[in-house]
């Protein structure tokens, strides 16, 4: 594994927001794979096996979400659900349900409150343990992280400093208080890792 060494966070999240502008006109998720993660989550069963799927989310949190697609098409599914997403560039502002915010940063409020957890940006992360006991501590007790990474996209630059392996990925996510359940497809040959808290964490 490798990761990317700026300067400073300041050139972080400089590099971060430059590159989003450049990529704003892209969209790296698309309504079928969304929809596969709402299908999972609608299957899910508790410890003692009661199907879950009379129960829609109520909050759900996307990260690194460039220009809000993610949210637009959980909406889709889960019209009732608060929605929010996170960029850490200021062109944040332009899209609803997007908050201006470092995904790596606890927001003490979305702590404990979320039902669904999904990002495709973990390879954006300069701290990616951090990043990960983040957003496991912001799923509720039966809530679910969609983590999508894709080895095939691997680089180690300003723009995108994380360079994991899918295996050194899943090795953190169940090294830091998560349990990987499945794996669903993601965009271009990815995969989406479906995450819940260890029973005992």
């Amino acid at each position: 594994m490798r990761i990317y060494k700026y300067k400073n966070y300041a050139q972080y999240v400089e590099e971060q927001t430059k590159a989003n502008k450049i990529k704003l006109g892209w969209t790296y998720v698309k309504r079928p794979v969304i929809d596969s993660i709402c299908s999972n989550y609608s299957s899910l069963r508790t410890e003692d096996g009661v199907v879950k799927s009379n129960e829609d989310p109520s909050f759900i949190i996307c990260h690194g979400t460039r220009k809000g697609t993610e949210q637009k098409l959980f909406k889709i599914n889960y019209p009732n659900a608060e929605i929010i997403g996170t960029e850490i560039s200021d062109t944040a502002t332009l899209f609803r349900m997007t908050i201006q915010h470092d995904f790596t940063i606890p927001i003490e409020e979305w702590i404990g409150k979320a039902d669904i957890v999904y990002s495709n940006s973990f390879d954006h992360t300069i701290d990616p343990v951090r990043t990960i006991n983040t957003w496991r501590d912001q799923l509720k007790t039966e809530g679910r992280l969609y983590l999508e990474y894709n080895e095939n996209d691997r680089v180690c630059e300003p723009s995108d400093p994380l360079d994991a392996s899918l295996r050194e990925v899943w090795d953190m996510i169940i090294e830091n208080g998560l349990e990987i359940e499945t794996k669903l497809k993601g965009m271009h040959g990815g995969k989406i890792l479906v995450c819940k808290r260890k029973q005992n964490d």
